[in-house]
């Protein structure tokens, strides 16, 4: 065990440090023109983590309980505000720049515990992580992602301990990472299988205690989890937000799956070739754990855990979204596949070189140094095309200078204190409404839930904020919404309107 607490110490972990420095400054750099990225997921978390400081209840930019989203992050960013006595805008890149070191630094720690650690590769692969487009767009918004990623590595690391020495100390503590992840995310679930699995499968147990084992990890990993649903069921009806069903085919799914990958390769996306990227992905990481289970015969090392962790959140996004629909597969969403596919692509290299005559070990290594600055210069090539962008106008996002200095935005800013009190403000962007004005505001219903939808065409006493620029897809367009709601047009502008039900 005093080894496997080595790997986290600093005398072996300098590249690592220095690493998560850089990591650290990247984000300090992004953050410089305009702060922090916001999205409308940001705005949710703001909001409730505002509410929470003030005392209101777990409640989000419209006032209404928040169930979209799981308590865990913002009730992390809560916590910080509290003790700094500071907003989430302005200690977000600190926060950020902090956890994507961390995230870095326990990649290294990783690695240090492969069955065949290697230096030379430790340092390639955590440039690949610093310069990684993905996790730096991810670590430059004030998304629930960073704190997800960094949680699912600690557990990694506490399961791999917990199946070395069996021992009750290291299940709770796998336990308590995993209910965590959950209530962080509603897809940390995926962490309760993968949990599950390992531990009904360690063969070093015997059937009592495996058994045992399995009824405390799958009772207390989803503890806090199903409290935030029943609270969820009690306050709106729903166990997780009003989600519409998926109506997308299994090939179609695995193209956009596939696309995400395309897009971290810089190529163009097609569909066959998304789909057997995609298809490829799968059965990597099941080589890996096929593979390393036969190979060193436990389920404890890093690398077995870390493609059984792929494999299995990769068949639950694909299979969520088969039955929910949501935001087509970007970045963000398969962020946590980026380090364990670019392991169980890579693991094996250093103890196939040092298996090799010294000629081979020559061509193997020049080849590999190919392959990984060929995939270097493909990130640095998107890192700066991201650098270029956001030096001058900000992150993407609500803070960014085209959308903050759009001339909607700006006549929002200077006539909110105009807006009737005793009126309810809707909007086709509810989020962006109330992160310009801090004043709550309702979405609008969506297409697929119509009774609300002519509930809202009913109403009397009530706004509407249109912004162009921010449409939805999933809510009907201005236009139908004219047609079947008697509006007055207050103020037309370039890019949005104001309209208003009396």
């Amino acid at each position: 065990m005093k080894g496997r607490l080595r790997l986290f110490s600093l005398s072996n972990n300098l590249d690592s440090l220095l690493a998560a420095l850089i990591g650290f400054l990247l984000i300090q750099i992004y953050s410089k023109h305009s702060g922090i990225g916001v999205s409308p997921d940001s705005v949710a978390y703001i909001s409730a983590a505002r509410h929470l400081v003030h005392g209101n209840g777990f409640l989000s930019f419209d006032n209404l309980p928040t169930v979209d989203f799981p308590f865990g992050y913002p009730f992390f960013l809560t916590i910080l505000s509290f003790f700094s006595g500071l907003d989430p805008l302005q200690f977000g890149p600190w926060l950020n720049g902090l956890l994507f070191g961390l995230l870095i630094y326990c990649s290294g720690v990783m690695m240090n515990g492969f069955s065949n650690p290697s230096g030379w590769y430790k340092r390639i692969l955590l440039l690949c992580i610093v310069m990684s487009p993905a996790l730096q767009e991810v670590y430059s918004m004030l998304w629930s992602e960073t704190v997800f990623l960094l949680l699912i590595f600690l557990f990694i690391i506490a399961i791999s301990n917990y199946l070395r020495q069996k021992t009750m100390k290291w299940l709770l503590i796998s336990v308590c990472i995993c209910a965590l992840t959950c209530i962080c995310r509603y897809a940390g679930v995926f962490l309760v299988f993968t949990g599950l699995a390992v531990v009904f499968f360690n063969k070093g147990n015997p059937w009592p205690k495996k058994m045992k084992h399995c009824l405390i990890f799958g009772i207390f990993s989803v503890s806090f989890l199903l409290v935030n649903i029943i609270r969820n069921l009690s306050e709106t009806g729903f166990t997780t937000g009003m989600r519409p069903k998926s109506g997308t085919g299994i090939l179609k799914i695995l193209e956009y799956f596939g696309a995400v990958f395309c897009e971290w390769l810089l190529l163009n996306s097609r569909p066959t070739l998304a789909v057997l990227l995609a298809l490829f992905v799968l059965f990597i990481f099941t080589l890996t754990i096929g593979y390393t289970w036969r190979r060193f015969k436990n389920l404890h090392s890093f690398e077995f855990l870390v493609g059984l962790t792929g494999l299995i959140y990769s068949a639950f996004m694909l299979l969520s979204n088969s039955i929910i629909r949501y935001e087509q597969f970007t970045g963000r969403l398969l962020s946590p596949l980026y380090i364990p596919l670019l392991w169980s692509l890579s693991w094996w290299i250093p103890s196939y070189i040092s298996s090799r005559s010294l000629r081979m070990k020559w061509i193997i290594g020049i080849t590999v140094l190919i392959g990984a600055s060929w995939f270097l210069n493909i990130q640095l090539r998107s890192d700066y095309e991201y650098y270029d962008g956001v030096k001058d106008a900000g992150i993407p996002g609500y803070r960014e200078d085209p959308f903050i200095k759009s001339e909607f935005v700006q006549y929002i800013n200077k006539n909110k204190p105009d807006l009737n009190s005793g009126y309810r403000i809707y909007s086709n962007a509810a989020d962006a409404f109330y992160f310009i004005t801090d004043q709550p505001a309702l979405q609008l219903p969506i297409d697929e839930f119509p009774s609300k939808l002519q509930e809202y065409y009913l109403m009397d006493h009530n706004y509407l904020i249109w912004f162009d620029s921010l449409y939805n897809s999933d809510m009907p367009d201005l236009h139908t919404i004219l047609k079947n709601k008697n509006m007055v047009l207050l103020d037309q502008l370039s890019d949005g309107a104001v309209y208003i039900t009396k």
